[in-house]
């Protein structure tokens, strides 16, 4: 309030020509010589009129880039949830394929695990087979030796039996 009755006191001079233009009665009344304190009343007046248009403007914008500042944050905070979920699901997803790939690889390596074992086993075997197969071979030799030497042993008995009981037939 005192700021006021000190503008008005002291008439002050316009800031600038458009503000004063919306203020066109001013003009007119200039004429009247006892008015002069009128004007200058007019005059304070008119210029808190225009300041307090202006405090109205000024806080109208800010109003307005506070609502704006305020949307913006909840877009951006909406737009960082999103990809903030979207990783999230791709980190899951992610995740999720490792493990599916580490238990494949567990499983095919379980597998050639097993087939190495019963490479192995066939490998046994075969050997086991072959050793088998060179005993039998030798023991069927030694026996084909002992059985030609049998057979050989008994033609000469035969001969010799035959000698004996037909003399010079042989």
């Amino acid at each position: 309030m005192a700021h006021r009755r000190a503008a008005a006191a002291k008439p002050q001079r316009a800031q600038s020509a458009a503000p004063v233009e919306d203020f066109d009665f001013l003009a007119s009344q200039q004429s009247n010589a006892s008015g002069s304190d009128d004007q200058a009343m007019q005059l304070a007046i008119a210029q808190q009129l225009m300041a307090s248009k202006e405090r109205k403007r000024k806080e109208l914008e800010k109003k307005f880039f506070q609502a704006a500042r305020h949307k913006l944050n909840g877009e951006f905070s909406a737009a960082a949830d999103e990809v903030k979920s979207a990783i999230e699901a791709t980190e899951q997803i992610y995740a999720k394929f490792l493990t599916d790939y580490a238990t494949c690889e567990d499983k095919i390596r379980a597998l050639w695990m097993l087939i190495k074992e019963e490479e192995q086993t066939l490998v046994d075997i075969a050997k086991k087979q072959h050793e088998l197969n060179l005993a039998m071979r030798t023991e069927t030799e030694q026996a084909q030796f002992t059985g030609m030497g049998q057979a050989k042993e008994a033609c000469y008995e035969s001969r010799r039996i035959i000698e004996t009981l037909i003399p010079g037939a042989a």
